[in-house]
């Protein structure tokens, strides 16, 4: 098979992966269902949803990071995407590595060849590989030989203003249509709450109110309870009151409405996960206080904030590669 020929047959198979997608959801499949299906039948809930992809984005994102690792598996021999194994993973990614490729780049490079695996029944020695070579990434980036992630952030002031202008952005907005809009309270829970943009937006329902708290329907149908300021949860329940909305708010145009406001005050362009990271830095320095007053050494205070914080993001404790994603902590 000729090169062209392999990254044509690739380029078919990610369209499929949408495809099924798209035509589980035109059943009224969610992704939840999907997750949970993967629950029930093998424990995992990323089984059921291998063989698919979810956004025409990372669709063809994929396509052009695999597109460089088919070169470079044509050019040692292989001849048939089906023929490409984990060694040539290993070997690619190592060389990416050799050649100074940051951290962020080498884990989307993982994610879409493990994509690949799926794709051509290997998952499960693609995934394989995918974290031998994790733990390598990780070693590299504590040593400081590989680029962490860059990950932007937000300022307390840029978030304060980039709240404000949104809470006007939905008045005017109701103004304007008659219609009124969260996307205000949604932010508001990402950065006082942590929550995820799914958990503030679509996630969000009236049902989900409870006295002093929410009851976050996280990845894999977790549920968490994380306090919210008892002013916040009053507003919650007057907008829903008001306007028997179903939902906070529909998640893309909440993101988009987020990424605008940010650089309209002055900030960085960025995604709603900075307001969720400014959380979790003011809630790790809080837990840590708390730890010093219970009278824990410094050192155990500080992995105990840590840990807590990890877990008021949904995230399981040991979760060591999240604690530079968030906090910049190895």
């Amino acid at each position: 098979m000729s090169l062209s020929a392999m990254k044509e047959e690739l380029h078919q198979r990610l369209w499929s992966a949408q495809e099924r997608w798209l035509s589980l959801r035109e059943t009224g499949v969610t992704k939840h269902d999907i997750k949970m299906a993967g629950i029930r039948e093998r424990g995992d809930m990323h089984h059921a949803s291998r063989r698919l992809l979810f956004w025409g984005a990372t669709r063809v994102d994929y396509e052009r990071v695999l597109k460089g690792f088919i070169d470079f598996c044509h050019a040692r021999g292989r001849e048939r995407n089906a023929d490409i194994d984990k060694r040539d993973m290993r070997d690619y990614l190592e060389l990416l590595i050799a050649r100074g490729a940051s951290a962020s780049y080498l884990d989307k490079l993982k994610s879409a060849i493990v994509k690949f695996g799926a794709l051509y029944g290997k998952f499960e020695s693609f995934h394989a590989m995918s974290r031998k070579i994790a733990v390598k990434i990780r070693e590299r980036v504590a040593a400081g030989l590989t680029a962490a992630p860059a990950h932007q952030r937000v300022t307390a002031e840029v978030a304060q203003r980039t709240l404000d202008r949104l809470r006007k952005l939905d008045e005017r907005f109701e103004v304007e249509t008659g219609l009124p809009r969260g996307y205000h309270l949604a932010a508001e829970l990402q950065s006082r709450c942590g929550l995820r943009a799914e958990e503030a937006t679509e996630r969000l329902t009236l049902d989900r109110l409870a006295d002093g708290s929410l009851v976050v329907l996280g990845k894999g149908g977790r549920e968490r309870r994380p306090p919210v300021p008892q002013d916040l949860l009053d507003r919650l329940r007057e907008f829903f009151a008001d306007t028997g909305a179903l939902r906070l708010a529909p998640l893309r145009p909440y993101e988009a409405a987020v990424r605008r406001a940010v650089k309209a005050v002055g900030g960085r362009a960025t995604g709603t996960h900075a307001f969720r990271r400014l959380w979790a830095e003011a809630y790790r320095n809080e837990r840590y206080r708390h730890h010093l007053l219970q009278g824990l050494p410094s050192a155990e205070a500080s992995e105990r904030a840590l840990e807590d914080t990890l877990n008021g993001l949904g995230h399981g404790r040991d979760r060591r590669e999240l604690r530079v994603a968030y906090l910049r902590a190895s």
